[in-house]
């Protein structure tokens, strides 16, 4: 039986944890869960246009990699990718665990989950999983890392339009 990083220790670091990022830091990002059963496919199974619920504040930690730049025939074009760290606390109260794809919106940038690290424990113990029961460990941190995707591929954003009014307004009849 172990001596330390039971239920009463666990609950300890999860209130500091709560405090330290809802409080203290109070970053907040916007996450668009991808809604799967609306998107529609083609025979290949590939779609371009998918589908997103409502989007959802989630508080966290978010660092960012430096941005490349590299320019071809078309143009200059940004590179970047970030890391965001939640409290799994957090997601599993809303019931919104990123995954691959999903998007995330921060500082009027989106990002486009590429990967998902969930190994962060209190006193190394799991409480899913150690052989010890559920009464020692926590699982602390959902971590994802994501890049800097185009606002006119997502839809969630929209980016082209046609003629405005005024733009009718000052075109001739005849066109």
């Amino acid at each position: 039986m172990a001596l330390f990083g039971g239920q009463r220790d666990a609950s300890l670091i999860r209130s500091l944890n709560r405090e330290l990022i809802h409080r203290w830091i109070d970053t907040e990002v916007l996450f668009y869960k991808t809604q799967l059963n609306s998107i529609s496919t083609n025979i290949y199974e590939e779609t371009n246009n998918k589908v997103y619920q409502q989007p959802v504040l989630i508080p966290a930690i978010v660092t960012f990699d430096d941005p490349t730049w590299q320019s071809d025939d078309f143009g200059p074009d940004v590179t970047q990718t970030a890391t965001f760290a939640f409290l799994l606390d957090d997601l599993v109260d809303n019931d919104n665990k990123p995954e691959l794809g999903d998007v995330i919106e921060y500082h009027s940038r989106f990002f486009e989950v590429d990967s998902t690290i969930s190994n962060q424990v209190f006193a190394g113990k799991d409480p899913s999983d150690w052989f010890g029961g559920d009464t020692h460990g926590y699982s602390v941190s959902y971590i994802v890392q994501a890049h800097m995707t185009r606002q006119s591929k997502l839809n969630i954003v929209k980016t082209r339009f046609g003629t405005s009014p005024t733009a009718k307004s000052i075109l001739p009849n005849n066109l």
